[in-house]
């Protein structure tokens, strides 16, 4: 298992708020979302936001799901959240029948490290453009104003 978050604290907000996406999760599994419970809640993955790139967060769970027949089932589940300007938002969650698949997938979305996305062409001719447009226009307006410096002092 990867190690946990440790070094960040997380509000009451914060655990409420992802408990609540992990029961959503069971209930979109078709199971009762009322007589199911979410058990061992935890982070496995935290990376802090930070000014090139959206921060990232991954949450296990263990969950107790019981349908609507009164079947039990344990689930194994995995939730992505962004960090987007101080904002938890949810990404994708996974249900999985077992742990050990649940650990790959684990693996996979904490390898990927978020890169910022280069800038294009046509962005940088636009960025290129608007430089070169306002130093003509400060050219032009100072030559307008050492003209007029120059007649008035005739």
């Amino acid at each position: 298992m990867t190690p946990e978050a440790d070094p960040v604290h997380f509000s009451r907000q914060i655990w409420q708020a992802v408990a609540e996406y992990a029961l959503r999760a069971v209930a979109r599994r078709e199971f009762c979302p009322e007589r199911s419970r979410i058990e061992n809640l935890r982070p496995v993955f935290f990376q802090e936001e930070d000014d090139l790139a959206f921060g990232k967060q991954i949450w296990c769970f263990e969950a107790m799901g019981v349908s609507d027949s009164g079947r039990r089932q344990l689930i194994f589940g995995l939730m992505e959240f962004s960090i987007q300007f101080g904002l938890l938002e949810p990404v994708q969650s996974g249900l999985f029948e077992d742990a050990s698949e649940r650990e790959r997938w684990i693996v996979q979305l904490s390898a990927f490290e978020a890169t910022p996305e280069k800038t294009s062409g046509a962005t940088k001719f636009w960025i290129w453009a608007a430089w070169i447009s306002v130093a003509l226009l400060g050219m032009g307006w100072l030559i307008a104003l050492i003209r007029y410096l120059m007649q008035s002092s005739l």
